[in-house]
């Protein structure tokens, strides 16, 4: 009997995160998809770890990340906690689509392969791995890089003296030491992950 209440619980767990909240349908889905495969350069959610979703949305709540004003709307309807959670680990459980097939030039995809999995750690960038996952599967504090918009990658990967929260300033110390040729290697690269 505990085991079929178990398997009921589970199911009706799974059918929980297989239906979209209300919020991300009304708040998400225009821009970044019912799925969270939205095109480009708008960020994909699908796959990205809960808690960054979560900690991201917070940050913007509270004026911590820039989003241009594009989130300013909705937090007139996003103000607790729980609703955050709930969007956060439904984008958590979608799919994220394969990213196009490109032609990439061999030695520069070596050359962000190499800086992604080593490092440069001659002027002090670490490998990009440590934080982002052998796969860019992402980290406990790191963001998913796997099937991610190459355009949002190369938005994100510019070095920037604003203030920016915490973690997002070590990402900023670590992309004044790479060069524009590094940065590029690094893109066409985690387009391949």
């Amino acid at each position: 009997m505990k085991a079929l209440t178990l398997v009921l619980a589970l199911s009706a767990a799974s059918t929980a995160l297989a239906a979209p909240p209300k919020l991300a349908q009304q708040l998400c889905a225009a821009c970044h998809g019912m799925d969270g495969n939205g095109p480009p350069p708008i960020p994909r959610l699908a796959g990205q770890q809960a808690d960054y979703i979560a900690q991201q949305l917070d940050w913007m709540r509270l004026g911590q990340r820039d989003d241009g004003g594009a989130h300013k709307a909705v937090w007139d309807r996003l103000k607790n906690d729980a609703d955050i959670q709930a969007i956060a680990r439904y984008y958590a459980a979608q799919k994220t689509a394969p990213p196009p097939a490109k032609s990439i030039d061999p030695a520069l995809l070596a050359r962000g392969r190499k800086l992604y999995t080593e490092g440069n750690l001659a002027v002090g960038a670490p490998p990009c791995f440590t934080c982002h996952g052998e796969q860019g599967e992402g980290g406990s504090a790191a963001p998913r890089l796997a099937g991610q918009h190459a355009a949002y990658l190369a938005q994100r990967m510019k070095a920037s003296d604003m203030p920016q929260p915490p973690a997002r300033m070590e990402m900023q110390e670590i992309l004044k030491t790479l060069g524009q040729d590094d940065v590029r290697a690094l893109l066409a690269y985690m387009a391949t992950l």
